[in-house]
């Protein structure tokens, strides 16, 4: 093997460890990530349902107290506004924890300050990590 072709492969391999590394990085982050999300989504889900049973049984209790077709229907208005309410109000919780989630795995995939500092690399190396940050 010729010098030349010792420091391509020497590079190359340099190359392969660094975007190893970066693409490691980048999936440990990103499973930190989905780990809150998942931890967030299991609570708010949890707490959701706690409110609707609670509701749900206080409807029940008031459902005896009623003392006329009128009373129940009210009842039964009240009941599903709180509902239609609680569902919209989980459902704007639900998709801004999930906002919240994709711009920290958008802020984990963008390069840290050290990856920005200007240096001269090979070609190949810049074609590689213009490639690295499109999949990222």
């Amino acid at each position: 093997m010729r010098k030349s072709e010792k420091a391509t492969a020497r590079d190359a391999a340099g190359l392969q460890a660094q975007l190893t590394e970066a693409w490691s990085q980048q999936a440990s982050r990103s499973g930190e990530t989905y780990g809150r999300l998942f931890a967030a989504m299991r609570d708010e889900m949890t707490d959701f349902v706690q409110r609707r049973v609670d509701a749900n049984m206080t409807a029940v209790r008031e459902w005896s107290e009623c003392r006329s077709f009128n009373d129940a229907l009210a009842l039964q208005q009240r009941w599903l506004q709180r509902a239609v309410e609680q569902y919209v109000d989980q459902g704007t919780r639900i998709m801004e924890t999930c906002r919240l989630a994709a711009a920290d795995l958008a802020e984990a995939a963008q390069p840290t300050a050290e990856a920005e500092k200007p240096e001269r690399k090979p070609a190949a190396h810049r074609q590689a990590e213009h490639h690295l940050k499109q999949a990222a």
